[in-house]
């Protein structure tokens, strides 16, 4: 695992005697097309008796540490029009809010980041926040919602806050990134683009055995017929094959169907023509199970999301802790 590269000129934030907002606008172009805002802060001191937060704000939806009298938190707003399509563990959900409840330390760096997915024949945008944890090198997703009625990347971006006079804390890096991959330094031009871990998932092991009773419930109801079960991966084989056998290391060329396990949304899918894919760089569940065929078989497949993107906002079609269902034909292997 990689950490970010955290050796940078720190800014300090203190503000008059009363609580107040405020916002630090980035100047966010349409040529630049922005879609996501990573940013580290450190606060020192609060009041005990006041409203205390420190966050980032990308278009209508913000993310920040906050501290309210003798509550800590983690939160995500968003629109009240805005659907939540996915929740970390512990994470509790209202019409405009999504809220952790975390005891969050004085003078401890955390890292927020926001990313989003876009959908132009959709019309609709994603939004995901999540919190990084540095001694255990993995991310918490706090959420993702979608909000419909815009699409397109990130038009304006900001650090945020409400704060007062015994309020102080410092913000060490910010960075945007844009749809290339590409990072954008905000406070500095002299330092390295960060390098950002894999999207390993700190509630992974809770999701994993919420995901179990989800697809056991699925086969009780005799709402799925993949009720095989191989390293964690629900299959059915519906035609063997009577080609050579599949090895993980083979380049397969395939006719597939992908859609969500929780209400058959497809979001990907070879048409006229086939797709050809080294086996070994696709997703684990399919590493996992493709080779029990033989080149000719075909097969469905169910994946946990651990098994497939995780917490990753990958896709528009695809949001963070989604099971994954594919049929998958495989025609080569070489």
């Amino acid at each position: 695992m990689k950490y970010f590269l955290l050796l940078i000129p720190v800014l300090y934030f203190n503000l008059g005697s009363n609580a107040q907002k405020k916002s630090t606008e980035y100047p966010v172009a349409d040529s630049m097309k922005v879609t996501g805002l990573l940013t580290e802060i450190n606060i020192q001191t609060i009041h005990p008796r006041k409203e205390n937060k420190a966050g980032i704000r990308v278009d209508d939806v913000t993310l920040f540490l906050e501290a309210d009298k003798k509550e800590r938190e983690i939160g995500f707003e968003f629109p009240e029009t805005a659907t939540v399509l996915a929740a970390g563990i512990d994470v509790e959900t209202g019409k405009d809010e999504l809220e952790w409840h975390y005891n969050w330390q004085l003078n401890q760096d955390y890292r927020l980041m926001l990313q989003t997915a876009t959908d132009s024949a959709g019309n609709f945008k994603l939004y995901s926040a999540y919190v990084w944890f540095t001694k255990e090198n993995k991310w918490k997703l706090i959420g993702t919602v979608k909000v419909n009625g815009t699409w397109g990347t990130i038009k304006s971006a900001a650090a945020y806050e409400v704060s007062n006079a015994a309020f102080s804390y410092q913000r060490s890096q910010a960075w945007m990134q844009r749809t290339n991959g590409s990072w954008k330094n905000l406070l500095t031009n002299s330092l390295p683009n960060p390098v950002l871990a894999p999207m390993s998932n700190i509630d992974s092991t809770q999701q994993a055995a919420t995901e179990e009773q989800i697809i056991q419930q699925f086969i009780k109801e005799n709402k799925t017929d993949a009720v095989q079960k191989h390293e964690d991966v629900y299959y059915k084989i519906i035609t063997q094959g009577s080609g050579k056998k599949v090895n993980v290391t083979d380049t397969v060329t395939v006719h597939y169907k992908g859609y969500l396990f929780s209400d058959g949304t497809v979001f990907d899918q070879t048409r006229e023509k086939p797709a050809t894919f080294p086996l070994n760089r696709l997703i684990k569940g399919w590493q996992i199970v493709v080779p029990l065929l033989n080149v000719g078989g075909k097969i469905k497949i169910v994946i946990p999301s651990g098994l497939a993107y995780s917490i990753r906002t990958r896709s528009p079609k695809i949001p963070p802790n989604s099971i994954l269902v594919f049929e998958v034909e495989v025609l080569e292997a070489k």
